[in-house]
């Protein structure tokens, strides 16, 4: 049984860094509680986050306990900062000092209860998200942003599209890779269910790239959360993190545009 629930809920506080979300939960029933450690970098300003938690069972509500007592490092290994984050709140660890850059590589480091896990991103170059438009589709209340931009040519890169529509964050989100477009120039919708957008409402889409192991968890995840895929992905989605836990980390770069629906 693939636990659809949990995993939507991580994506539902924000994926573009400001905040890292809790929590993806294991797929069996009654299963053990599992670490989970999620966090980020990216070229907006920050301070960033990493969260960790524990997983619950299907049938428990939808609260994550936070984890705390964890030494968290997160190292520029191209300038040579190390910066160790202070826990801010339950489960919730801050960075001081990092700055995050293109080009960049980070590698988190969480040290819990005699165990390490660790995980390495490079933050690909920025790609410009041009403007976002709408399409109104025959499907009765469905509207969905569409949005405009050029693919670089230069090298692969790995998409995450994320949504607020009035301030609040959409749960869905959407993964796209320029395997098939590379150099092209982008006109793609951004998939949303029936009824997220009407007429009035302030549209704000982010364009995140990511590198590709972060990309790979967040494309599993989209197909079990969203699409319910017995073969595109496995039960949980493919961790960036080693050492044995879910959840993933990443150093990502932001690009939002923001529309009112007339």
């Amino acid at each position: 049984m693939k636990n659809i629930r949990s995993i939507i809920a991580l994506f539902a506080l924000a994926i573009t860094v400001y905040s890292c979300t809790k929590t993806i939960e294991p797929p069996l029933v009654n299963s053990p509680p599992q670490l989970v450690i999620e966090g980020a970098v990216s070229d907006t300003a920050g301070p960033y986050h990493v969260n960790i938690s524990k997983s619950v069972d299907f049938y428990a509500d939808n609260t994550y306990p936070g984890v705390s007592g964890a030494t968290v490092t997160i190292t520029d290994q191209t300038a040579g900062v190390n910066d160790v984050l202070t826990e801010t709140s339950t489960g919730t660890y801050t960075t001081h000092t990092i700055v995050g850059k293109p080009g960049n590589t980070y590698q988190l480091k969480v040290v819990l209860d005699g165990k390490t896990y660790t995980s390495t991103s490079t933050m690909p170059y920025a790609v410009a998200l041009d403007s976002i438009t709408f399409d109104h589709t025959i499907v009765k209340n469905l509207i969905q942003p569409v949005v405009h931009f050029q693919d670089p040519a230069a090298y692969t890169n790995y998409y995450k599209f994320s949504v607020e529509v009035n301030g609040v964050k959409v749960k869905r989100f959407q993964t796209f890779e320029d395997r098939l477009s590379n150099g092209k120039y982008i006109n793609t919708d951004v998939a949303l269910d029936t009824g997220a957008i009407k007429k009035n409402d302030i549209v704000n889409v982010s364009l995140v790239t990511t590198d590709k192991g972060a990309y790979t968890f967040l494309s599993e995840a989209e197909n079990i959360a969203f699409y319910n895929s017995q073969q595109a992905a496995p039960a949980t989605p493919t961790s960036n993190i080693s050492g044995g836990c879910l959840g993933y980390f990443s150093a990502q770069t932001v690009s939002s545009k923001k529309r009112k629906l007339e």
